[in-house]
């Protein structure tokens, strides 16, 4: 029973060191070479830099688009729980209140809004948390994405 015992703790030993290893290989605000190589590894160019509050920044060109990559719940600039893929358009007034409500009306995860400004801007929230995402989670919400990306726009007539 003893040598039993001892090759189940043994392999449960190992199952828990290899946690951190699995952790690291999943998408994580709290590393940003992690976004950018999942980008690069699907073609699409992405450069980190930092937004005005310090905090990373990503820019990715996407098939003739581009967004960017905010980074939020920073800990000095790192450690980042969340991110939120962002892109803007100067329509200056030719989409107005009601298309942009009709647009949040009919989509559910990318919300749309106007600047003071009158530009047209897109988001979406990604938390990530301590632990990212699995490369197929955060591959299906890149896909949401940028398949509303190319929705708007169609939809702003961009």
């Amino acid at each position: 029973m003893t040598a039993i015992r001892t090759a189940v703790l043994g392999i449960a030993s190992s199952a828990f060191l290899a946690l951190p290893a699995l952790a690291q290989s999943n998408i994580m605000a709290s590393d940003p070479a992690s976004i950018i190589g999942y980008f690069e590894s699907e073609g699409f160019p992405a450069t980190l830099e930092s937004d005005n509050q310090g905090d990373p920044l990503i820019e990715v060109k996407y098939f003739g688009s581009s967004f960017s990559v905010y980074f939020y719940g920073c800990d000095n600039n790192a450690d980042c729980l969340s991110i939120q893929f962002f892109s803007g358009y100067r329509t200056e007034g030719s989409v107005d209140i009601a298309r942009i409500n009709e647009w949040n009306t009919e989509f559910r995860y990318l919300r749309a809004y106007l600047t003071d400004e009158q530009s047209s801007r897109i988001e979406y929230d990604i938390y990530t948390g301590t632990t990212g995402l699995s490369k197929d989670d955060f591959s299906g919400a890149v896909d949401n994405w940028t398949r509303g990306l190319q929705r708007f726009e169609e939809f702003i007539d961009w």
